[in-house]
C-alpha cells in the first residue's frame, strides 16, 4: 500500500529535523575537544559561508533536473559519512574542514525539502504547515533526548546520533514523491534574475536579519546557559520547549498566519526578536528563561512563513528550488556566517552581553515592515 503523500513527506521531515535537534550540541562536542569559543565560532561561520555557495548549486541541479529526490539521497548520505568522520578528527583545521564538508552537504536539504513541500502544497497533494510541525516536534524531541543521553554519557555520541538522524533521512529520502515541475531551462549560476522580484528581495533581507539573529543563540546559548550551572539535560529542554508553542503555530495557526500576512509575521518576529535576545544577554534565572524561550515561535516560526508565503506565491514552480537555495544560502548562510564569527568574538569577551547584538539584528527588520506591505503578490 503507498503511503500517503503528506505522511511520506512527514516522515523524510522529522528524520532531517532529528539531526537538526542534535546539531545544536555540536558547540558542546567542539569544546569538549578544546577548542575555544573564538574557533568554535570560526568554524560553525565557515560551514556557513559555504553554503552560499555549495545551495544554490544543489538547487540549479535539481531545477534541471526537475527532480528533488536524488538530489536530497545524494545529500543526506554525504552528510551521513562526513558525520561519522568527527570522531577520527582532533585540533581546529582537521575539524574545520570536515565541518565544512558536512556543511555543503547539509546545505541541500532544508531549501530542497522546502521546495518540494510547498511545490505539493501548491498542487492541493498536501498541506504545509501539518507536515512541517511535524520537523519541529521532532526537533523538540531529539534536543529534549539528546540533552538527557549527553548527560548520562557526555558529548562524545554526538557525532553518532547525528548520522542517525541522516542515515533514516536517506533510506526515507527513496519514498518522497515528486512535485510535476518540469526541468527548468536556465542556465548560469543559480537564478541571480529571481533578484528583480522586490518580494524575493524582502524575503531574504527579512530572513537575513531575524534569522542571522539567532547565531549567538545556535552557537553558545548552551555554553552560557552551562556557564550558569544548568545541566545538559536542563540546556535540551530549554532549547526543546519554546518549539512547543511553535509545532501549534504551524499546525494550528492557519488562520492568523492569513489574517497577519508576510508583514505581520515579520513584525511580530521582529518584535519578539528584541525582547528575546536582551533578556538572555543578562543571564536571568531558570524561570525567566522557560519564559523567553517561548519566544521562539515567533523570533524563527513568524518569520519562516513569511518568507515561505512570499516564495510560494512570487517564484513560478519550475525555479522554486534555486529560490529556495539562494534564499537559505542568502538569508541564512551569510548573515549566520557573519553573526556566528561575531557572535564568537564578542562572547569570548562579554560572555551573554553578545546577545545584545542580536536583539539590534533582529529587530533592525522593523524598517521592512512597510515595504512589505506594498508588495503584492
Amino acid at each position: 500500500m503507498t503511503l500517503p503523500v503528506a505522511v511520506r513527506v512527514g516522515l523524510f521531515v522529522g528524520a532531517y529535523f532529528t539531526a537538526m535537534g542534535v546539531t545544536g550540541f555540536m558547540p558542546l562536542w567542539f569544546a569538549d575537544r578544546g577548542l575555544s569559543p573564538a574557533d568554535i565560532g570560526q568554524i560553525l561561520s565557515a560551514a556557513s559561508f559555504l553554503r552560499v555557495l555549495a545551495g544554490p548549486q544543489w538547487g540549479g541541479v535539481a531545477d534541471r533536473l526537475g527532480r528533488r529526490r536524488p538530489v536530497l539521497t545524494g545529500a543526506t548520505l554525504a552528510a551521513t559519512v562526513l558525520v561519522l568522520i568527527f570522531p577520527l578528527t582532533s585540533g581546529f583545521w582537521p575539524v574545520l574542514l570536515v565541518a565544512a564538508g558536512q556543511g555543503i552537504a547539509a546545505s541541500a536539504i532544508n531549501p530542497l525539502a522546502d521546495s518540494l513541500a510547498l511545490s505539493l502544497a501548491r498542487q492541493g497533494l498536501m498541506e504545509y504547515g501539518p507536515v512541517r510541525a511535524v520537523g519541529s516536534a521532532t526537533f523538540m524531541l531529539a534536543t529534549a533526548a539528546a540533552g538527557s543521553l549527553l548527560t548520562a554519557v557526555g558529548s562524545w555520541l554526538v557525532p553518532f546520533l547525528l548520522a542517525i538522524g541522516y542515515g533514516t533521512s536517506t533510506v526515507l529520502s527513496r519514498l518522497l514523491p515528486e512535485a510535476d515541475l518540469g526541468a527548468s531551462r536556465a542556465r548560469g549560476f543559480g537564478g541571480w534574475e529571481l533578484f528583480r522580484n522586490p518580494a524575493f528581495r524582502l524575503a531574504v533581507a527579512c530572513t537575513a536579519l531575524i534569522q542571522g539573529a539567532h547565531a549567538a543563540y545556535y552557537g553558545f546559548a548552551a555554553l552560557l546557559w552551562r556557564s550558569q550551572g544548568l545541566s545538559d539535560q536542563t540546556i535540551g529542554l530549554l532549547l526543546a520547549e519554546g518549539i512547543v508553542v511553535e509545532i501549534l503555530l504551524f499546525w494550528r495557526g492557519r488562520r492568523l498566519i492569513e489574517r497577519l500576512g508576510p508583514s505581520g509575521l515579520t513584525a511580530c518576529a521582529a518584535m519578539a526578536s528584541i525582547v528575546r535576545w536582551s533578556a538572555i544577554a543578562f543571564s536571568p534565572g531558570l524561570p525567566m528563561l522557560v519564559a523567553v524561550q517561548l519566544l521562539h515561535a515567533a523570533t524563527f516560526a513568524m518569520q519562516h512563513l513569511s518568507s515561505m508565503l512570499l516564495l510560494g506565491r512570487a517564484v513560478p514552480p519550475e525555479r522554486a528550488a534555486t529560490a529556495q537555495a539562494l534564499h537559505a544560502a542568502l538569508g541564512y548562510g551569510i548573515p549566520a556566517g557573519v553573526a556566528m564569527f561575531v557572535s564568537g568574538l564578542l562572547y569570548a569577551r562579554f560572555g551573554g552581553l553578545a546577545f545584545l547584538a542580536s536583539a539590534v539584528l533582529g529587530g533592525s527588520a522593523l524598517l521592512l515592515v512597510r515595504p512589505l506591505r506594498r508588495v503584492v503578490v
